[in-house]
């Protein structure tokens, strides 16, 4: 069986076509994604916005590239995400009216992006239509936002970072997880999966740790619940499993904290892993074949995902751009030359004394995130075995103008016109001091010298 293909190119730039927004486009083409659309067709591009006050999410220039060569390809695209659950107390996400208001914040709109952005599972995350997964490992099904369902093809475009549950996220989450609507969040999140009693993946209590109304987020700690199934006494919080959905807003608004007296039971992230892999495959087949390309910019590569209201110090420096049409090889590929890469400066990476080579989400983030990749080769989404194709743009005239905003050189038109009308430079005597002297005199002016 043939190697999935993965096209690459690396990050940083010494000329005009090394740009990562050149870079991008080129890879569009060459990995053939430029072929998952025909004339007219309403194009998704799955982004994640990134939460409030979050910096390390994607760029909206970055979006705005791709945005570009789809109109070229003649499909009419629109920039898509999902509203969250209630997964911490001040979620930006949670609903369109609030998810928009920070995409916009974002630089995610009509006016950056030249097309427009929209919430596509709803106002409250309801608008959706559940698709059967029978081969899926743990979900038979999930719920996928109508919007996303309802377009004919769709670029997943994926942020590589961390991620605290999950352990990485890329392609496969941007669809396991941002591709659902609430509903398929709940069955993402494994709500209600067995008795309440085997607390699979639900609030692990630390009583060593839960100061009880002596805590001062004891207020917030309630609030934080939608369920209201979480009361916080002396001796600590108690919480109704039968009420608890499983939405993680307790668990993350602790850890946001800081208290540690909310958190996970291990045995819960490799099982988030696998059931967010079937839900990707819910999206996918959503879709014609042939009519979803991937792409992922491993730039800005933080610890965590970018739900988190902050950003920690990149546990890599930038990586670069991949692009492939299989979600699972070009998630292996990411991590693969992230995990190669340079260990960030003050970063977690650094912190725990990893080496370029080591498996950094699982040296931050507890489990390996092969584990996501595994179970999606294992469904038939795609491959982990893969062929990288490292791109490196040619430097010539055609490649420089290639992909400019104006094909033609400003020298040439209009500046020409204006030069012959009057010369900015030519037509009044500049008032400077002499030019005798300055050109050693400068050097006084250098303190290292």
């Amino acid at each position: 069986m043939a190697k999935s293909k993965v096209w690459f190119a690396a990050a940083g730039a010494t000329n005009w076509t090394e740009s990562t927004i050149c870079k991008a486009k080129d890879l569009f083409y060459a990995a053939g994604l430029n072929k998952c659309i025909a004339k007219d067709d309403a194009v998704a591009i799955k982004v994640h916005c990134g939460e409030w006050n979050r910096t390390a999410c994607l760029r909206p220039e970055f979006v705005a590239a791709i945005v570009e060569e789809v109109k070229a390809c003649g499909g009419r695209p629109f920039v898509t995400d999902s509203t969250t659950l209630t997964y911490h107390l001040f979620n930006n996400r949670c609903t369109g009216q609030m998810e928009l208001e920070g995409a916009n914040r974002h630089g995610l709109n009509l006016a950056s992006l030249g097309a427009p952005f929209i919430i596509h599972d709803g106002f409250f995350g309801e608008d959706d239509l559940r698709i059967d997964i029978p081969e899926g490992n743990i979900l038979k099904e999930t719920y996928v936002g109508r919007g996303l369902y309802e377009a004919d093809a769709c670029i997943n475009l994926a942020h590589a970072k961390g991620h605290p549950i999950t352990a990485f996220g890329g392609c496969i989450k941007n669809f396991g997880i941002g591709g659902q609507s609430k509903r398929g969040k709940y069955q993402t999140h494994l709500a209600f999966w067995g008795d309440p009693s085997d607390q699979i993946g639900y609030p692990k209590v630390n009583k060593s740790a839960c100061k009880g109304t002596a805590c001062p987020y004891a207020k917030m700690c309630e609030d934080s619940c939608p369920d209201e199934a979480i009361k916080v006494g002396a001796a600590g919080v108690e919480i109704d499993f039968k009420k608890c959905a499983l939405c993680y807003s307790c668990q993350v608004t602790c850890m946001f904290t800081g208290m540690g007296g909310i958190g996970f039971r291990d045995d819960y992230f490799p099982l988030a892993q696998i059931a967010m892999s079937d839900a990707c495959l819910g999206v996918m087949k959503t879709f014609k074949p042939g009519k979803v390309g991937y792409m992922s910019y491993a730039f800005d590569i933080a610890p965590e995902c970018d739900c988190f209201p902050w950003n920690g110090n990149y546990v890599a420096p930038d990586v670069g751009v991949l692009a492939s049409m299989d979600p699972v090889a070009i998630d292996t590929a990411a991590c693969d030359l992230i995990d190669k890469a340079p260990i960030g400066p003050n970063s977690r990476a650094q912190e725990l004394g990893l080496q370029p080579g080591q498996d950094k989400f699982k040296a931050v983030n507890a489990f390996t995130p092969r584990i996501q990749l595994k179970a999606g080769e294992k469904i038939g989404m795609g491959s982990m075995d893969y062929e990288l194709i490292e791109y490196e743009p040619e430097l010539n005239p055609e490649n420089i103008s290639k992909w400019q905003v104006r094909k033609t050189p400003m020298t040439v038109h209009p500046m020409r016109q204006v030069f012959k009308r009057h010369h900015l430079a030519r037509e009044f005597e500049f008032h400077r001091a002499p030019i005798a002297g300055w050109l050693k005199d400068w050097k006084s002016f250098d303190p290292t010298a």
